[in-house]
């Protein structure tokens, strides 16, 4: 399920966070909330996918390890569909894939997880801000 926020206006940025730990996308989200980006929710690929394909977003947080569809398959369909997005992914496992998908371009960072909640706002806002 999706949840959206209001946007503050017009020239305020999108992201989509997506992760299958609620707890985390609530986290994340509420940063970029409190710095006044419309923010979108998706617990799995398949909804932030189908979510994404039908509205204008111009970032987008994935984790790499989710089920129905997982980081992998949905930054390579984003960057497919909508070359310019900006694309992060974190996971706490998989550091090889995700380097991997850095490395090709498909995504333009990448977390390892646990990281620093308040460091990943900071570069990513710093990024949607400039784009």
């Amino acid at each position: 399920m999706i949840f959206s926020s209001p946007t503050v206006n017009a020239s305020v940025k999108s992201i989509l966070v997506v992760d299958d730990d609620s707890m985390l996308v609530e986290l994340i989200s509420l940063c970029f909330e409190r710095h006044g980006f419309g923010v979108f929710k998706a617990y799995n690929g398949h909804d932030a996918w189908n979510f994404f394909i039908n509205n204008d977003i111009d970032f987008v947080l994935t984790d790499l390890q989710m089920p129905v569809l997982n980081g992998r398959e949905l930054s390579h369909r984003i960057r497919n569909q909508s070359p310019h997005v900006k694309i992060a992914i974190m996971t706490g496992g998989e550091n090889d894939v995700a380097a991997e998908l850095l490395k090709d371009g498909t995504v333009d960072y990448f977390f390892p997880k646990p990281f620093n909640i308040k460091s990943i706002c900071k570069l990513l806002i710093a990024e949607a801000q400039v784009t």
